[in-house]
């Protein structure tokens, strides 16, 4: 595995963590679909599997594998003894931007339904196995079209969501549904618009720290929006300083995230669990400069012997007391003798 591919995989690694902790995925709902209101609270959220699998039929007798793992599906339900479903939400975080989302999440999304549908199909079968050992179902048999089916003329789906946050340094600028995929009214050889108006659009909905706002960040309640933030200030140098006015504090785990994911080392003192944002990019700053200035000295000190060995090859002496004295002169030696 490349080095490239190595990074990209531990960070997403390392936001599925963070973003599969409820009280964070909440914030993402709440942020997404409801513009930053509460409404979906942590509480009510609970692990769903992330591996969605499915198959798809080929030929008699031949079963093949529809298989894709989620980074994170959180399932909603009212309350701990409540097992009804309410709604499904998946988070799909990118470390890198992918031209062919739209497609991606309508498997997944796809997978999600069959899945609803392949649960209900075993309940149908349980109830046909009670009606066979003369017990009491626990609903009504389903008719002939519906067993079929596998679904009930008055059933309905449980709604599937899916919200792609998009954690790279690029603005994101790949399509996020079916139909901007599809030929634009300006190409050249663009398909018939009927034809194109009677395909089914699928779009997701993207959190993309590019085309945020400051009012967007702040309807997040989280430390998801400083880690956001961090994103869209360290790979945008109009916005750069404004990382120093981040007062939220962070922890070791999500400074960690941030070095990951900007290369910003912010280091919090032993002893402490948590450091301001701001506080820590002065010090990062600080330390980069100090460490600059002694760079800068070492390599000063380094080009300047190099020129006293040239004099003195060069039997100049008297050029070498001069020069030491004189930036002026030293410079012109420099350029002289061709030391960068």
């Amino acid at each position: 595995m490349g080095k490239n591919k190595t990074d990209m995989t531990k960070k997403d690694h390392l936001t599925r963590i963070y973003i599969s902790r409820n009280e964070i995925f909440a914030d993402v709902v709440n942020y997404a679909v409801y513009d930053g209101e509460k409404v979906i609270s942590p509480d009510i959220l609970e692990e769903g599997d992330t591996v969605a699998a499915s198959y798809i039929y080929k030929g008699e007798g031949v079963k093949l594998s529809l298989e894709r793992i989620r980074d994170a599906r959180k399932i909603v339900r009212q309350g701990e003894n409540d097992k009804t479903c309410y709604m499904v939400f998946g988070a799909e975080n990118q470390s890198r931007l992918h031209y062919a989302m739209p497609v991606r999440t309508m498997i997944y999304d796809a997978i999600e339904y069959v899945r609803q549908i392949e649960n209900r199909k075993k309940t149908f079968e349980a109830i046909s196995d009670a009606v066979k050992n003369g017990e009491e179902p626990a609903e009504a048999p389903p008719d002939s079209e519906e067993f079929l089916s596998s679904w009930k003329a008055n059933d309905k789906l449980v709604p599937v969501v899916t919200i792609v946050i998009n954690f790279s340094d690029k603005k994101w600028d790949a399509p996020v549904s079916i139909h901007q995929m599809l030929d634009s009214e300006d190409d050249k050889y663009q398909r018939n618009r009927i034809i194109r108006e009677l395909v089914p659009d699928y779009r997701f909905i993207l959190i993309d720290p590019h085309q945020m706002s400051e009012d967007d960040f702040n309807r997040m309640h989280t430390n998801l929006k400083t880690i956001l933030r961090a994103v869209a200030y360290a790979s945008d140098e109009s916005k750069s300083d404004r990382l120093t006015g981040i007062n939220e504090e962070i922890t070791r785990s999500e400074a960690s995230l941030i070095k990951k994911l900007t290369g910003l080392n912010i280091s919090i003192p032993e002893g402490k669990e948590v450091i301001k944002m701001g506080e820590g990019i002065k010090k990062l700053l600080d330390d980069s400069e100090r460490e600059g200035e002694r760079k800068g000295e070492a390599k000063g000190e380094n080009k300047l012997g190099t020129l006293f060995k040239a004099l003195e090859k060069a039997g100049r002496k008297d050029d070498a007391f001069k020069a030491a004295a004189d930036a002026e002169y030293r410079q012109k030696l420099y350029d002289e003798f061709g030391i960068k």
